[in-house]
């Protein structure tokens, strides 16, 4: 297989592509067998990583280490994990909780530009105007929501971890706490909520 991607390299043969596709059907076995508890039947496992075999084999020039076994490998994981995590997406964070991670991010990253490396727990706290126990809260809650297994088996038992929006304060006083913004935010969810009800309501009875 090597041999086939240095030569495909140095010349596009139609022929050589083709002969490096039938012998990766073994990669894409090998990497689905990791999965196979994942929730996925055999064959979408399959199918995902031919995805990846394919893009491997058609941007050989992506692969600046030279395996070209490691590096259809790796693009095979990813398009089976993409696919898994479309099926079992984790639940979808509440609009306080995407305003703040949307604040945390552009905060983290405007620090890390002004200081030249990454900013301390603290130093983030204090340019969000939150105490420090409130931004560790903030990360837990992100942490709910971000992960999901790649197990079926694991997704079952997974606890995600337990917290609590009312520890989220400020750090000093603000014309608009967060606090505020939070239960701001979480009406504008119930009214999203009722609203939709509500619309689903009128077009049943049209």
């Amino acid at each position: 297989m090597q041999e086939l991607a240095e030569a495909l390299k140095r010349r596009d043969d139609p022929a050589l592509r083709e002969e490096l596709l039938r012998l990766g059907e073994a990669l894409i076995r090998k990497v689905a067998v990791e999965f196979e508890n994942s929730g996925l039947t055999m064959e979408e496992l399959l199918r995902a990583g031919h995805l990846g075999l394919l893009s491997a084999v058609y941007n050989l020039e992506l692969d600046k280490g030279g395996d070209f076994a490691t590096f259809a490998c790796n693009l095979i994981r990813g398009e089976i994990r993409a696919r898994i995590r479309e099926r079992f997406p984790p639940p979808e964070p509440p609009r306080w909780l995407r305003i703040l991670a949307r604040q945390i991010d552009r905060a983290h990253r405007e620090l890390s530009e002004e200081f030249g490396r990454p900013p301390t727990l603290s130093e983030l706290a204090e340019s969000l105007n939150l105490t420090e126990d409130g931004l560790r809260e903030a990360f837990k809650a992100r942490e709910a929501f971000l992960y999901t297994s790649l197990s079926a088996g694991q997704r079952a038992e997974d606890l995600r971890p337990q917290f609590h929006p009312e520890l989220i304060r400020d750090r000093k006083p603000s014309p608009f706490p967060w606090q505020a913004r939070i239960r701001l935010a979480r009406a504008l969810d119930r009214l999203s909520i009722l609203w939709s009800k509500l619309v689903e309501r009128l077009h049943g009875n049209i």
